[in-house]
This record gives C-alpha cells, structure tokens and sequence, in this order.
C-alpha cells in the first residue's frame, strides 16, 4: 500500500446531488433535502494506464450509483455517519477515500452558504492470520485470488427477484466472478420475530477483494435494495452473509478457512454450521465440504441433521441464477 499511497493519484468525483431524508428532526426525515458529494480515491493508477483497460481502475460510473443509493437510502441522524457510510464503500475500490457531504439546506436558524463534513479513511488493515500483505508493486487484483461462500436471503418485496438481481450484480463487479449459485429456499424464521418466511439461497464466488472489501461489495448491493438494520434477525429486502473465505482451490476445507474478527467482519460466519437454511444449499453445491462445530470438524451434511431449524426448510427448485 505505501508505495500505492507515494503514488499520489487521485479519481475525483464532485458535486453529486442526491435527494435523501437525513436529520435529526422530524420534518427532515419526513420531507427530504438534497445533498451534495464530493469523493476523492486515493490509488495508483499506472496499471490502468498501461492496460487502458476499466477493469484496471475504479468504475467512476458505477461507484457514483451506488453512493446515489446510500444516499438515497437509509435515513441517518447525521451526516458524520451518511461519509462514513459512503468512504466505507469507496474503499472496496480505492486505497484510500477521501469523502465530504454538503448539507446545503441544513436547519441553521442564520444566514449561511453552506455545512459540510470532510473525511479521509484508509483502507482496513488485513486482520492477523487472513490475508498477506500485498508486496510493492502489486495490483490490487493481484494481491488476493480468493474463494467464498455467500448466504443470501430476504423475505421482503420480491425475495426470489431480489436473490437473482444479487447474484448479477455481483457477477458484473469487474473483480467477483459467480462461480455456482443454489436454487432458492424457503425457510422459517428463527429468532422468534413474527414476518414472513424467507427465501434463501447460497452463492459460490471467486474474486480478487479482500473479505473486507467484499463485505463492503454485498453491503452496497443490501442498500441499493433497500436494506435497513433496526431488528436483529427482523425482516428484510435483501441479507448478504459471507460464511467463508478461503485461497482459491480449498473452499471445501473447514481448516483452510480466512479467520477475521472486527467490529465489521468475523469469519467464519459464527453461527453457520447451525443454520439449515445455509447448510442445506451449501450442501447441494459442495456436499464434500467440512464445517468446524462446537463438537469438531464435521461434513456439511452431518451439520445439517443437527441444526435446529432443519424442520421448516423447503426446497423449491427455483433457479437463482447462472
């Protein structure tokens, strides 16, 4: 990263004008105001220019969709949080970001032109013991080449038609390939909470992110479908899990798997190995693969006959994608 940060390049994006409903006040929650955005990515981009080739580069086009959707999307009482939200995202594309939200029509009772918040955050460090560190002159598709398993659900809206616009979009990332994807699940909700059932399925995908800049990828793709997080297990239009990453080549091995503990990530998924509703269409994609337990390493098919909610699982035979 530190020969990538001497580079001193910079992808600039501003005045992206966006109509969303955060405040702290209930009229601007209700009615709504624009807001304005500036986003500077910090990166290096030689290798784009010897290539001349976009999958070399971060997707201006493409980066400003989805900061438009963060905007427009769950309402914040602050806008520290709407930039932390938004640099969190332009660091699954960039070294580093630097990101500031005008608040032009903000309720200031004097005369003024314009607040705004300004804020720089470089990209996570990798987690000790998950991934190494890229060496200098490497290209940020070349410093990882992993494997993940990706559970996918929703009981909101359309679920089968949220589950397949997933795996699109996650399959034209220009750094995330699809490799398999299960048919869709419906499954009874666990945690006590009276909503519909859900539809859940499971995506196999090799990419060349890191798992917390993939984790930054599928939280993109939850809020451009409208996800909000108010409940814990509540319903919702679309929940992207990463249950396990591994180097490309031992996805199956439960002893191979990435370990990752943050205030964003923990890998692997702590509490997968009980959840039939991710085993079973792990299973129908990889029935060889092993999964650690409370009790040891066991197959996903032993897992499954153990896990809890095995009573309310259906599978429907719709295809999700691929």
């Amino acid at each position: 990263m530190a020969d990538r940060m001497r580079a001193g390049d910079a992808i600039t994006l501003t005045g992206l004008k966006v109509y969303g409903y955060h405040g702290v006040f209930d009229f601007e929650r209700r009615e709504g105001q624009d807001f304005i955005v500036d986003v500077t990515l910090h990166t290096d981009t030689r290798t784009a220019a010897a290539s001349d080739a976009l999958v070399d580069t971060a997707d201006y086009g493409t980066l400003a969709e989805d900061i438009a959707a963060i905007i427009a999307g769950e309402p914040l009482n602050l806008i520290e949080t709407l930039a932390e939200r938004i640099a969190d995202h332009c660091l699954t594309v960039a070294d580093s970001a630097t990101v500031t939200v005008h608040k032009p029509a903000a309720p200031v009772p004097v005369a003024f032109d314009d607040v705004s918040v300004t804020i720089t955050r470089p990209a996570p460090e990798a987690p000790a013991g998950s991934l190494p560190a890229p060496e200098a002159g490497d290209t940020r598709a070349e410093s990882t080449g992993l494997q993940a398993v990706l559970g996918l659900g929703a009981n909101l809206g359309q679920p089968l038609e949220a589950l397949r616009a997933t795996v699109t979009a996650l399959n034209t990332h220009p750094d995330i390939s699809v490799e398999a994807c299960s048919t869709a699940f419906a499954t009874k909700p666990v945690g006590g909470i009276d909503q519909p059932d859900f539809t859940n399925a499971v995506a196999i995908v090799t990419t060349e992110l890191s798992p917390l800049q993939l984790l930054g990828v599928c939280q993109g793709i939850e809020l451009a479908h409208g996800r909000t997080r108010e409940t814990r297990w509540g319903p919702r239009t679309l929940d992207i899990d990463l249950i396990r990453c591994t180097r490309t080549g031992s996805l199956d091995d439960a002893a191979a798997e990435i370990t990752c503990e943050t205030g964003q990530l923990v890998l692997p998924h702590p509490r997968a190995a009980e959840r039939a509703f991710v085993l079973a269409p792990w299973a129908q994609l990889r029935p060889d693969a092993t999964v650690a337990t409370a009790s040891g390493t066991v197959p996903l098919s032993t897992a499954l006959t153990r896990a809890d909610d095995g009573g309310g699982l259906r599978d429907t035979g719709e295809a999700i994608g691929l």
